[in-house]
């Protein structure tokens, strides 16, 4: 490779090779180009190809997983099965759905990877296994592909960016044994976000109660959940820490409420919006998994859950820690390219969006001056005609008073 070359003889030779790259000196240009448009044009160029997202969500049967993603995404993703006998079910499947979605001219394709039989088993230690081998199979195969000169191109991204853990609402006690293995197992490999299920069972002092024991034990047993152990933008996160792990409700089905119809459950004692806040934080779950975290969410599964793999691959098949460090270095240069690529983009969209405020100020200024000299020109042609009626009304006057001086 170009870049452990260059390292392993950094100094040795004043020419590394054809990647150096050339001197560039400074111009300066006579007239706009149009080069600040670059990132107006990459973001139309972005929006072509479709975003790839996937979705795993793990937990008890009866939990309500297949009614939440729906909800989640707010189109009917899954049909609800009916349920198999728990006796009958012998092991973990792991069923990956695609779906394509689109949003004003956006499109994401959506996998959501269903675990049915997960936790259904009286012996519950080989539950674990066959998720974990699916998330390892889907970055083994990205690696295959990244080694793979034909496909590098173009790799179809599988693994799993992001799983939803349903934890039952017990209220009390915290993490079960097998929430607390199988999360311990599966916080190093993927992003886990875990989710009070059913959250409508719970009293609000109930569920503020099983929160803070849900989190005494993520801090006990070292279980690392998103976004507090991977977010880089930390006040983005604040508010939406103060509401984990979230409590959730799902629903299907739409209620009327003050002649409005919303998402939400219907009891004799009342009834549960599934997107107010007040009743339960399926509102601030949705803004963390799409609307604010869903591209760092990829992010962070390639720059940490993949390198961590593919580290391990390589130091297991004997490849030298120099090499590794020079895969390392080389894809912090790319990071730091990025983000002084994206600053460069927000500057320049900042910039732009400064002198369209200066140009509409500096246009309103130049119609309201050009109001007033009209106002003032009218003003002046007003004062003319009321002079000249003055001075044809006292001509008339004149001339009246020279009749009847005639007449006598």
């Amino acid at each position: 490779m170009p870049l452990e070359y260059a390292l392993q003889h950094r100094g040795r030779f004043p020419d590394p090779g054809p990647w150096k790259l050339p001197r560039s000196a400074t111009a300066r240009l006579l007239e706009p180009l149009g080069i600040s448009d670059l990132p107006v044009q990459r973001v139309r160029r972005s929006k072509r190809r479709p975003y790839i997202f996937n979705i795993m969500v793990a937990g008890e049967s009866g939990l309500g997983k297949t009614t939440f993603m729906n909800t989640l995404f707010n189109t009917p993703l899954k049909e609800i099965k009916a349920s198999k006998n728990l006796s009958s079910t012998q092991t973990v499947e792991v069923d990956p759905t695609t779906y394509e979605l689109v949003e004003d001219g956006v499109t994401l394709h959506l996998t959501v990877i269903d675990t049915p039989g997960f936790g259904d088993q009286l012996n519950r230690e080989t539950n674990f296994q066959p998720i974990i081998d699916y998330i390892d199979a889907q970055y083994d195969k990205y690696l295959q592909a990244e080694r793979s000169q034909e496909m590098r191109r173009n790799i179809r991204d599988t693994r799993v960016h992001a799983l939803l853990y349903f934890i039952p609402p017990t209220g009390t006690n915290g993490l079960k044994d097998l929430d607390i293995e199988f999360l311990q197992r599966l916080c190093t490999k993927v992003n886990v976000i875990p989710v009070i299920a059913k959250a409508d069972t719970l009293v609000p002092e109930e569920a503020v109660n099983f929160k803070r024991a849900l989190l005494r034990d993520f801090e006990r047993h070292d279980i690392r959940v998103y976004p507090t152990a991977h977010a880089e933008d930390r006040e983005q996160i604040l508010e939406l820490e103060r509401h984990m792990p979230f409590a959730v409700v799902g629903s299907d089905d739409f209620i009327d409420v003050g002649g409005k119809k919303v998402r939400g459950r219907k009891y004799r004692w009342g009834f549960v919006e599934v997107e107010n806040e007040k009743h339960c934080d399926f509102v601030h779950l949705r803004e963390l998994v799409i609307r604010t975290n869903l591209q760092d969410l990829i992010e962070t599964t390639h720059l940490i859950h993949y390198a961590q793999y593919r580290s391990s691959q390589i130091r297991g098949k004997g490849r030298p820690e120099s090499f590794l460090a020079c895969d390392e270095f080389y894809e912090s240069r790319i990071d730091n390219a990025k983000k002084g690529l994206q600053e460069e983009m927000q500057r320049k969209e900042d910039e732009m969006r400064q002198m369209f405020v200066a140009k509409v100020r500096e246009k309103e200024a130049e119609l309201r001056q050009r109001e007033e000299e009209l106002g003032a020109k009218r003003q002046q042609m007003m004062e003319e005609l009321e002079r000249l009626r003055r001075a044809n009304e006292a001509e008339e006057l004149a001339y009246q008073e020279g009749l009847r001086a005639l007449k006598k």
